[in-house]
């Protein structure tokens, strides 16, 4: 009996595997079009890649010696009744093959979510085929479906290699399942430098696009140029992007049986890839603007921009009218249907021209000195600084916190963003001269004027401080300093009017994805084969990584604290902390509790009885929602606000522990 009951057992196994690994194989052609490891390939990545079909070969039984002893428990469950019927063993087959399916598509996800080298796979498959009865692989590129055949996408090009999968590919990868309240898509597209390694010249200029208005969808790569020095010729670099692109601005894209239209917004880079595909002159030169006619002048040995002129125009940037001075070649750009070479390259970037560039500099010229006739902060100062810095707790909603002055050398974008929206006003207060600290506000009220749409109907204004800021510079600091990335500020009022609000028009999206697609290369060798690999790998993963859907508002409860989820990027909860918000009627609050009655949620804390704007030039504060206020001025009596009254979520810095705050908006939970 136990023998009969084990054949039977071991007859399941094999038919199990056999169905299993008959659909795998069928997934795996309709995604690989039957594309075979050739030599190139074996060199690309080590060593041939394994096939996806596994043989499975006919299992023998060994003899077995059954003890008389053995227990009727001891048999797996899921071994059919000796007296089941044939269906009875069908269903189970089909089950079982449906586990296995399970955990396997799991299994995968999971090993790219956390990158696992394939080394450790390969040992964990080998682990699992000997102690389970799932089947998997032997080779972990069959398991995570490697891309096979990626030589033959790769195409040589002046100075490098080029691989372009195309806008249309990498939109039916990820909008697999497209909503039915979606019938347009509008492009933003980004192309930039990365450098792959300290040690080598190898980098990738990659084509990014993102989907404006849909946040859910990440950062599309749609081609990745690899070479020892940025692309020798734009156009082959772009042209077949350029022409796909006018395809789909024609014809659509039908996704799911559904014609979608597409559209392009804007081409966003820092200024060096701005001068590459543009085909015009660094941003040394003198006539390096891309916005108007200025001509740069030699002081000091720097290139400097005084003053404004005349605006640049499509039309006469297509008739070759700057080929003296500014053009340098020409660029496919030009071919794209509709587009605006001037307006739609805009300059507004906030991560490299703002933050890194002149929040930067500004703070660098304040520590070490280097913005004459200043003298940088004693050590004395530095630290003084350093300890408030690292003393502020900032929301949740921001993933990195300041550090201290010694390592703002380091100091990322995401930093000095901060440092300038929210701590800058009361820190630099008494740091630096009167002139300065008046001079710098006007750069402040400005960046945060044209960072929401809250603040539209000051747009105007906010360019006419950018101006005066400018123009100020060269009588406070110098003319020396007035290089391109300052001149470049009188033209970001022109961009946010045209596209809108600064984070709309960043580069910190298109950012985060360059420092993922470097991480994926491994080693040194086949940079741009290893790339194509691992992003076919994980196109699985984030075609599947799909947000949880969750009604706002809502409560959690941690404990005897209660933590309200306003919206996806705004959250409440008791302390200074994440605790403060501005109502509509422009009253501060700190949270305390909150209910629900009848499906409206009502918020209850204190209010603040006192406050004052925290500066009032160029304008009172208040019109950002800056204020000042005391721990005493925090009334005793609770209120009760509904969750439709709040306006915004502050950020509170306290320079003297909790005595005095100076509150400034999280710009993004604005609301009307």
């Amino acid at each position: 009996m136990e023998k009969a009951k084990r054949a039977k057992i071991s007859q399941l196994k094999y038919r199990m595997g056999k169905t299993i690994w008959s659909e795998m194989e069928k997934e795996w052609e309709s995604e690989n079009n039957s594309a075979t490891v050739t030599s190139q390939e074996i060199q690309e990545f080590g060593q041939p890649i394994a096939q996806p079909a596994m043989e499975v070969l006919p299992i023998e039984e060994p003899p077995m010696e059954v003890s008389e002893d053995d227990e009727e428990e001891n048999i797996p469950n899921f071994m059919p009744d000796e007296s089941g019927d044939e269906d009875q063993d069908e269903y189970s087959d089909d089950d079982r093959a449906h586990q296995n399916q399970i955990f396997v598509h799991e299994l995968r996800l999971w090993a790219l979510k956390h990158k696992v080298p394939h080394i450790v796979l390969n040992d964990l498959l080998q682990t699992l085929r000997k102690t389970t009865n799932f089947y998997l692989p032997k080779d972990s590129r069959t398991f995570l479906k490697t891309p096979v055949g990626v030589g033959k996408e790769i195409a040589s090009v002046a100075g490098g290699q080029l691989w372009y999968q195309g806008i249309e590919t990498a939109l039916q990868q990820f909008l697999r399942v497209m909503p039915q309240s979606i019938d347009s898509l509008v492009l933003n597209l980004s192309m930039d430098g990365l450098p792959l390694h300290n040690s080598g010249a190898t980098e990738f200029w990659p084509i990014l696009m993102q989907l404006y208005g849909i946040p859910d969808v990440p950062i599309m790569v749609i081609g990745v140029f690899c070479g020892t020095t940025k692309p020798d010729n734009v156009e082959e670099y772009l042209r077949p992007l350029v022409s796909e692109l006018n395809h789909l601005l024609n014809n659509g894209i039908c996704i799911n049986g559904r014609r979608i239209s597409v559209a392009l917004r804007a081409i966003i880079a820092d200024t060096p890839a701005r001068s590459l595909i543009k085909g015009v002159v660094g941003h040394n030169g003198f006539h390096a603007c891309l916005k108007c006619k200025i001509v740069g002048k030699r002081f000091e040995r720097k290139m400097i921009f005084e003053g404004t002129a005349e605006d640049r125009t499509d039309a006469e940037f297509r008739s070759g009218a700057y080929c003296i001075g500014h053009q340098k070649r020409p660029t496919p750009l030009l071919d794209v249907k509709g587009m605006d070479i001037i307006k739609d390259i805009p300059i507004a970037d906030d991560l490299h021209l703002l933050h890194l560039g002149i929040m930067k500099r500004l703070l660098l010229g304040y520590v070490l000195g280097s913005l004459k006739p200043y003298k940088k902060w004693s050590e004395d100062e530095q630290e003084r600084i350093s300890n408030l810095l690292v003393r502020i707790k900032l929301p949740t909603e921001f993933q990195r916190s300041t550090r201290a002055l010694k390592f703002i050398k380091f100091w990322k974008g995401s930093e000095f963003r901060t440092f300038l929206h929210h701590i800058s006003i009361p820190l630099l207060k008494g740091s630096i001269t009167d002139s300065a600290y008046h001079h710098f506000k006007l750069f402040f009220m400005a960046v945060t004027l044209l960072s929401s749409n809250y603040y539209k109907q000051y747009w105007d204004f906010a360019g006419k401080l950018l101006n005066q800021f400018v123009e100020d510079f060269s009588v406070i600091y110098g003319r020396g300093y007035i290089t391109s990335n300052f001149h470049n500020l009188v033209h970001v009022a022109a961009d946010v009017k045209r596209f809108g609000p600064l984070p709309t028009i960043s580069s910190y999206p298109f950012e985060n994805k360059l420092q993922h697609i470097k991480r994926l290369v491994r080693t040194g060798h086949s940079c741009l084969s290893q790339i194509v690999g691992r992003l076919g790998e994980l196109r699985e993963v984030e075609a599947a990584s799909e947000k949880e859907i969750l009604n706002y508002p809502f409560r959690k409860t941690r404990q005897e604290e209660v933590i309200l989820h306003i919206r996806a990027d705004f959250i409440l909860r008791q302390g200074n902390r994440n605790g403060w918000f501005l109502t509509k009627n422009n009253e501060i609050v700190r949270y305390n509790r909150a209910s629900e009655t009848a499906g409206q949620f009502v918020i209850e804390g204190h209010k603040i009885l006192r406050k004052k704007p925290a500066f009032s030039y160029p304008r009172s504060a208040e019109i950002i929602f800056n204020y000042i206020a005391t721990i005493e001025d925090l009334s005793p009596e609770a209120v009760r606000i509904n969750v439709c009254d709040v306006k915004c979520k502050f950020v509170v810095v306290s320079l003297d522990e909790g005595v005095t705050f100076h509150f400034s908006p999280l710009t993004h939970t604005l609301q009307q």
